[in-house]
């Protein structure tokens, strides 16, 4: 019981986007091609929108920012090793997205994946959108996600 009352805290804290505890959605290959279609177009942060950089200079893109950002707002879900078996995507359903899954990382465009912290999916929260990661963290995200595939060449 203990434990379940933690993991349902957990979840709160990061529907209030106070934590990094979230998942990615590793859902069903025909639900995430369904809904590829009709994924929103990216928004972009409304002016005046404050947001505490992760890490680096403002509008860095870089693979050491996409580091630090993935080591804070990631790796409790999707775990050291980008499987998805971090101990925050234990309680998770769809479990968070397999980043070493060549089959699947290879299909997606920086631009969905980008869409897809951005706006949030599944469990996953809306970085973006709530102002919590800047464009340039989410592409410098997006760069050190792409190291977990290891057929990935770039």
């Amino acid at each position: 019981m203990r434990k379940e009352r933690w993991i349902a805290a957990a979840l709160v804290v990061s529907a209030l986007g106070l934590g990094a505890m979230a998942g990615c959605g590793g859902g069903d290959k025909a639900q995430e091609s369904a809904s590829t279609s009709e994924t929103p177009a990216v928004e972009t942060p409304a002016a005046g929108t404050e947001t505490t950089p992760a890490a680096g200079a403002a509008g860095e893109i870089s693979l050491a920012v996409g580091e630090k950002v993935v080591a804070e707002r990631c790796v409790l879900c999707h775990g050291d090793s980008g499987k998805g078996d971090g101990p925050g995507g234990a309680a998770l359903n769809p479990k968070p997205r397999d980043w070493t899954e060549h089959g699947y990382m290879e299909t997606r465009t920086d631009d969905q994946l980008y869409d897809v912290i951005y706006n949030g999916k599944g469990s996953m929260p809306a970085w973006g959108k709530t102002g919590i990661l800047t464009e340039s963290e989410i592409r410098s995200a997006i760069m050190k996600v792409r190291t977990y595939d290891p057929a990935h060449k770039g």
